[in-house]
C-alpha cells in the first residue's frame, strides 16, 4: 500500500463506525455536532497501539473510538495535560489536543505535527 501524500505527519488510517457506536453517540447528552460515520486517526504516523479518533466530548470527558484491525470500541478519556514546546503564539497553540497516555507527540489545536516540526 502506498501513502498518496507527501511527508505525512498524521496516521492514514480510518474507521467505519458500527449502527452501536453510532447510537452511542447520539444518545450523549452534548450540543454538538453529530458524529461522522468514518473517522481518520489523529495520532502521528507510526504510532503503536490502537488507532484512535476523537468521537465526542462531553463536559470534561472525550470518547474516543480506538481500534485495531479487528475491533473498535469506544473509550472515555480526560484531555493531555501535555504542551507544545515553545515558542507559541498563544495559548491554543499550548495544550494538547488527545487524550491522556496518548502515543507519539502532543498536538495542538492551534498548530500542525508539521508547523511544531518546522520550528
Amino acid at each position: 500500500m502506498s501513502i498518496d501524500r507527501e511527508d505525512p505527519v498524521n496516521c492514514p488510517a480510518r474507521v467505519t463506525l458500527d449502527a452501536a457506536q453510532l447510537a452511542f453517540f447520539d444518545a450523549l447528552p452534548a450540543e454538538a455536532p453529530s458524529v461522522q460515520s468514518e473517522l481518520g486517526c489523529e495520532l502521528e504516523l507510526g504510532h503503536e497501539g490502537s488507532h484512535a479518533a476523537l468521537g465526542q466530548q462531553v463536559d470534561a470527558t472525550m470518547w474516543w473510538i480506538q481500534w485495531t484491525l479487528s475491533a473498535s470500541e469506544v473509550n472515555p478519556y480526560t484531555w493531555c495535560p501535555g504542551r507544545q514546546v515553545a515558542p507559541v503564539v498563544d495559548r491554543d497553540e499550548l495544550e494538547c489536543s488527545l487524550f491522556i497516555g496518548h502515543p507519539g507527540e502532543h498536538l495542538s489545536t492551534g498548530r500542525s505535527r508539521q508547523d511544531s516540526r518546522a520550528s
